[in-house]
């Protein structure tokens, strides 16, 4: 589906983003990604930068550095993302810059900056990978949940603007993935009498199981694809029908 076409997938060397990497290579896509640490074992035909996705004002020379290795950018994909506790009580407003400038001001930073080069081609895709968050609300999210409501709306707003120049903006969001982010405190959240009970055993996750990283992947090179040739503006929830059933 992505044969000659080159991918920006920010946060790729772990988690959501390292399955998208490994997909869009299986669909013949040339992938550059970006993280703040050097992975280990990334696949040898990816192009890794280092970056932190804090530092805004550095977006521009990002997008040269991918374009240098590895051509102008037909895809993006925002999927790298920080978690911080966020009580409303005691708000702290280093955690609270900290999320919004990775989750929400870099993604919309770099869609606007692809979107220029993307534009003289009159080609592209952006995606966005928000959470269930952005939808629902959940104790202590509060930076974390409006980060991916506004990435939802930014979704949204990017997709009316870019329309006329052949850009298609769209956004996943997630639920229940078996990712870094769902370890706290060294137990993964599937593992809590918590999720067992309310989530599986009184079926409020209809699957009543997580999903992998592999599980999301599809529906992301989809969306990037120059098979998705109408939609846009939209938010696809891969997260085993929990979003129905609240």
């Amino acid at each position: 589906m992505l044969r000659d076409r080159t991918a920006l997938v920010t946060g790729g060397t772990q988690g959501i983003g390292r399955a998208i990497v490994e997909r869009f290579l299986a669909e013949g896509a040339r992938v550059v990604t970006v993280a703040r640490d050097a992975p280990g074992n990334l696949p040898a035909e990816v192009a890794f930068l280092p970056f932190d996705l804090a530092n805004s004002r550095e977006i521009p020379d990002l997008i040269g550095a991918a374009e240098n290795a590895a051509g102008p950018l037909d895809i993006l994909v925002n999927n790298a993302g920080i978690w911080r506790e966020t009580p409303a009580l005691s708000l702290d407003l280093l955690d609270w810059s900290q999320v919004i400038a990775v989750n929400l001001t870099a993604p919309v930073l770099l869609a606007t900056a692809v979107a220029r080069g993307m534009a003289e081609r009159n080609y592209g895709r952006i995606v966005n990978i928000t959470s269930i968050h952005g939808r629902f609300a959940a104790e202590s999210a509060l930076a974390y949940a409006a980060a991916k409501g506004g990435l939802e709306q930014a979704t949204r707003n990017l997709a009316v603007d870019l329309a006329s120049h052949g850009i298609l903006v769209n956004a996943i969001a997630p639920g229940f993935i078996a990712t870094r982010l769902s370890v706290m405190d060294g137990v993964h959240e599937r593992d809590t009498s918590w999720f067992q009970q309310v989530y599986v055993e009184n079926a409020r996750l209809p699957l009543r199981r997580h999903a992998e990283p592999a599980e999301v992947a599809p529906s992301v090179a989809w969306l990037a694809s120059e098979q998705n040739t109408y939609i846009t503006g939209q938010v696809l929830g891969v997260d085993g029908g929990l979003s129905i059933t609240f």
